[in-house]
């Protein structure tokens, strides 16, 4: 099971965009029409509005700009509201940290000693909230339901594993095939048709599959799990919390499992927030949110705000989002011009200027918070007579007009935007600034005819990039990147599968990096750091970008 997409966006774009049909969403008579817990469209299961979420001594409630879009795991795609919500209830083996470790949950270990069999154990104290117990039959089935011909979740790709058809489904009414088999009770086995890396076998597949009780869907039919009412309040979970209640444009409200085998919670009540970025201000200030989770999009204008509050810790997260720059390499086909771009901008006081230094600047994929990260990479500064040169040796031709789209929605990359027309005029290059919604950016735009070049923000996680730099560029005729690949890439991506050296894979990415800061198909117009709030009234509770929830069966609320 890999991404298919292999983009973990949670970008202001995003949030942004999913924000714009909230006042849609509402009638007057408070009823609304949202997305059910299935995946598809049904009257809500409470006519509460937003604005009527309680606040209370037993309830957190915890700021979200991104729509959710499922509670059934067998729905699962790669934004991460999806899995912060399903997650509450169905854990998966191993979630990331913050430190780009795993945390194990349902898990106890997944090991390797070849990259292609790899062994899961499941913790003997893992439990259903009826008692049940967590079991290898579970995962094997969450699998295979996965991939049932009824199923076939679009969104990832399991074709890597043994026994799995071509187009990612396995055969009809399997059980399971020699790549997915439970070996005990307590013990699966995976095998994979050529070689995969654990912590790409970890980051794309095992923290994004929350585990399903057999036991309590077997007798389903594989063709009405998508749309199941059971998960519209399962009477079965391993997470912490069950739903009660959801209008995914809005919130989703939870109670606790007191039968949660990591330890009854101790806070009652939590409330997801659905907001738009502009209303979180207000929320802080008034009592009504607890908490802002940092892949909200809080106004630029609002953050000084929010970090003066009183009574909240306020916290910038480590910069691993990248404001990721593609140029479409079909149409700016010469290296030297891309590079040139990069050289004319000054990155360094953008980042200043329009994050308040709450950010960097660095090229290629690998940020500085990353274990493969080399302070000694090569690095394209801003040197406007730099630029110059490469584009008179490129023959550049200044009546070309680039086209530059960026989201609408992304106020500071509209305004990053502004700011690289000038610099560009400077150097001699004209660049029309062309804004359009996040979906129109990345699912119509991006990749096209139309656009030169497109920023969006993108989210990878720093200890694993063979999955995205895989799809992101080295994609021939169709990507982000315009069709860029490079054989050595191709090379190096397929030896970070094949090794289990810590060294080799910081050698691989970083022979990957240098080329792709030679060839410039992409490069980061910054990597910026999100902004996370936690009311002094919740202890034991930190937002980070990862992992923010695998503890909350121990936050409490304090007075």
């Amino acid at each position: 099971m890999i991404r298919k997409r292999m983009a973990k966006i949670t970008s202001a774009a995003l949030a942004a965009v999913m924000a714009l049909g909230l006042s849609a969403c509402g009638s007057s008579t408070g009823t609304t029409t949202a997305t059910s817990a299935t995946g598809s469209t049904s009257e809500a299961v409470s006519s509460t509005s937003a604005a009527n979420i309680e606040t209370g001594d037993d309830i957190i409630n915890i700021a979200f700009t991104d729509t959710v879009g499922t509670l059934n795991p067998l729905n699962m795609n790669w934004n991460f509201i999806n899995l912060y919500a399903t997650s509450m209830e169905f854990l998966p083996l191993v979630q990331t940290n913050d430190n780009y470790d795993v945390d194990y949950l349902l898990a106890e270990s997944i090991t390797t000693d070849d990259n292609q069999t790899f062994i899961i154990k499941i913790r003997d104290d893992a439990k259903w909230s009826d008692g049940e117990p967590v079991t290898a039959d579970d995962v094997v089935w969450t699998m295979m339901k996965f991939t049932s011909p009824a199923v076939a979740n679009p969104n990832f790709d399991f074709t890597p594993f043994v026994g799995i058809n071509d187009d990612g489904t396995s055969p009809e009414g399997a059980e399971d095939v020699e790549g997915i088999k439970a070996v005990d009770d307590k013990t699966v086995q995976l095998k994979v048709k050529d070689h995969m890396n654990l912590k790409t076998l970890l980051n794309n597949c095992i923290t994004w599959l929350c585990i399903l009780p057999k036991h309590a869907l077997e007798d389903t039919p594989d063709d009405q799990l998508l749309t199941s009412s059971w998960f519209e309040k399962p009477d079965v979970v391993s997470g912490a919390y069950f739903v009660t209640d959801y209008d995914f444009s809005h919130y989703v409200s939870y109670t606790a499992n007191d039968n949660y085998f990591l330890g009854a919670p101790s806070i009652k009540n939590v409330n997801f927030r659905i907001m738009d970025g502009s209303e979180i201000l207000s929320g802080l200030q008034s009592g009504e949110l607890d908490m802002v989770h940092p892949s909200c999009s809080i106004p630029a204008e609002d953050r000084d705000a929010v970090e003066k509050l009183e009574g909240f810790d306020v916290e910038y997260t480590k910069p691993i989002t990248n404001q990721m720059t593609f140029f479409n390499t079909s149409k700016v086909t010469d290296a030297r011009v891309r590079q040139a771009v990069v050289y004319a901008i000054d990155r360094d006081t953008i980042v200043q200027q329009l994050l308040k230094g709450h950010g960097e600047v660095t090229d290629g994929f690998i940020c500085s918070e990353s274990p493969y990260y080399n302070a000694d990479k090569t690095k394209i500064t801003y040197d406007p007579d730099k630029a110059k040169e490469l584009l008179q040796e490129a023959g550049w031709d200044s009546s070309q007009t680039l086209q530059y789209y960026v989201s609408s929605n992304d106020t500071i990359a509209v305004q990053a935007a502004q700011l690289v027309q000038q610099y560009l005029a400077q150097v001699g290059i004209t660049c029309k600034i062309n804004t359009v919604d996040f979906d129109t950016l990345t699912g119509q735009i991006a990749g096209s005819d139309d656009e030169d070049m497109f920023s969006v923000q993108y989210t990878i996680t720093p200890n694993d990039y063979w999955a995205d730099e895989n799809s992101l560029i080295n994609v021939p005729d169709s990507s982000w990147s315009g069709g860029y690949v490079n054989d050595d890439i191709s090379s190096w991506l397929d030896q970070t599968q094949e090794t289990t050296d810590e060294n080799e894979l910081k050698t691989l990415y970083n022979k990957i990096d240098e080329q792709v800061i030679a060839d410039t198909p992409v490069f980061p117009m910054y990597f910026l750091s999100n902004l996370g709030v936690v009311s002094n009234r919740v202890d034991g509770a930190k937002m980070t970008f990862y992992g923010a929830f695998d503890n909350i069966q121990d936050w409490k609320i304090v007075s």
